[in-house]
């Protein structure tokens, strides 16, 4: 049978049946989206029949191919003992393609790490940085002695040597040979917990602390051998305190947010996604900010998307707690979100892991239609494996999905089957993309409207 005469069969179709419909499988809240200033989920618009253009058409007969394609996928045994949820959304079209168990509750793992990371480009701005303050009683006098030094931490999750180094050679600069007080570690940023809710206590988690160095809460330590070595003595005690506000600020060392976002995404470093979550609990000016202030700051975004708060429940930036629960249209609307806000986009997409390259997918997908066309989240915790993110379709168009594996008891057999999701929506389709000159346009008149009915190693979560 000749691809000819298959499109004309599917002309004859046209005729006789109209408009196919949209994609199966969707619930009737994440429908086809108008391009509006509202960023919210509508119902499907309705189709001039006149205006049934082939490009529609071949953009129909592509989400007619993917429905096929992943409804075969869920036809696994996999999921006669486990939960699946999958959204997969047009972003040229503005529609949604696929979607299966839309709006259940499930653990998302590393997946949470999109969320902060949207919540962060937004909140904080792309221009924000990481900051860690050395202030200082005042100016040392003649013979190099000052009062108090202080250091303020901004729970900055790449403070390194070379800070630290820079702090004490700031000190030198200013003439400073003798702390005649104390070192005065300020950690107020945030409250005294140092691990987060709902962690595990076998979790290999790095403490909260806003004064951190070399990824521990190692720095007093380290920072009197630091003054030692440089010849500057301290007369008093290294403890923790407040810095003055009217204490002069001597130096700042500071990471950008592309800085920790990278490793954030690439690597799924948590240390690096609790820190940026903070860093929104921050943002209510108050002294020992908890997670409650960054959640409350997060939330404030998600229900510009209309979404209930009954509906997820957040509590940590990274996903280790067993507390989170996201669906897998919450996981959309934010990569919506994004994909629709230039500059948290440009970030955020350029800190994703490439398919078959590059960070947590390095090894997956490899020499497949997949590779270099998906950047995506990966996530793992006990029992459950997820990965959200963008993908290029064969038929050019950019995607946005959310996959999340529950209740799988082998963290590779969630994996296998979102591979094979992402090679169906970026292997070319059964069917070329069609051209003007081989399918003729309907007469206005013979063309129904559609239905349209409406988805470092010790501190990754394992992926």
């Amino acid at each position: 049978m000749t691809r000819s005469f298959l499109f004309g069969l599917l002309t004859f179709s046209l005729f006789i049946f109209g408009a196919p419909r949209a994609a199966a499988h969707v619930s009737p809240t994440l429908a086809v989206t108008t391009r509006t200033a509202v960023d919210t989920v509508g119902t499907t618009p309705a189709v001039d029949p006149t205006r049934y253009t082939t490009a529609q058409r071949s953009a129909d007969l592509f989400a007619r191919t993917i429905v096929g394609r992943l409804d075969t996928l869920l036809k696994d045994p996999l999921f006669d003992r486990s939960q699946v949820g999958i959204c997969v959304y047009d972003l040229t079209d503005d529609r949604t393609l696929y979607a299966h168990g839309l709006h259940q509750r499930l653990r998302p793992a590393s997946n949470m790490k999109v969320i902060t990371a949207v919540a962060a480009l937004d909140l904080l701005g792309a221009d924000y940085r990481f900051a860690t303050t050395l202030q200082a009683s005042g100016e040392p006098d003649d013979s190099g002695r000052v009062s108090n030094v202080y250091i303020r931490g901004g729970m900055d999750p790449l403070f390194a040597h070379d800070d630290l180094r820079s702090i004490v050679e700031e000190l030198r600069r200013h003439g400073v040979r003798k702390i005649v007080g104390d070192v005065v570690l300020d950690a107020t940023m945030k409250d005294t917990a140092t691990l987060g809710r709902g962690w595990c206590w076998d979790d290999k988690a790095r403490p909260l602390t806003p004064l951190l160095y070399r990824r521990g809460n190692k720095l007093s330590d380290n920072l009197l051998r630091a003054l030692s070595q440089a010849g500057i003595t301290v007369g008093g005690f290294v403890r923790t305190g407040v810095a003055p506000t009217a204490a002069p600020v001597w130096l700042a060392r500071t990471h950008t947010i592309d800085q920790v976002l990278r490793p954030m995404m690439k690597e799924s470093d948590n240390l690096c996604a609790e820190s940026m979550f903070f860093q929104m609990a921050a943002l209510s000016r108050r002294p020992y900010a908890n997670y409650r202030d960054a959640v409350a700051q997060m939330s404030k975004l998600i229900a510009r998307w209309n979404v209930s708060p009954d509906e997820y429940q957040i509590v940590d930036g990274s996903g280790l707690s067993l507390y989170n629960y996201l669906t897998p249209e919450l996981l959309v609307l934010s990569l919506r979100y994004a994909y629709r806000n230039g500059e948290i986009y440009q970030h955020l997409y350029a800190a994703l892991p490439i398919m078959g390259r590059d960070g947590t997918l390095r090894t997956r997908n490899r020499n497949t239609p997949a590779q270099d066309n998906v950047r995506a989240k990966t996530g793992s915790v006990e029992g459950v494996s997820s990965l959200s993110g963008y993908a290029l379709a064969a038929n050019g168009h950019q995607l946005c999905f959310s996959i999340i594996n529950q209740g799988v008891r082998n963290m590779a057999e969630g994996r296998r089957f979102q591979d094979r999701v992402c090679r169906a929506l970026t292997d070319g389709l059964s069917t070329p993309h069609i051209r003007p000159d081989e399918i003729s346009e309907p007469a206005p008149s013979s063309v129904n409207q559609p239905a349209g009915e409406e988805n470092g190693p010790d501190d990754s979560d394992g992926d």
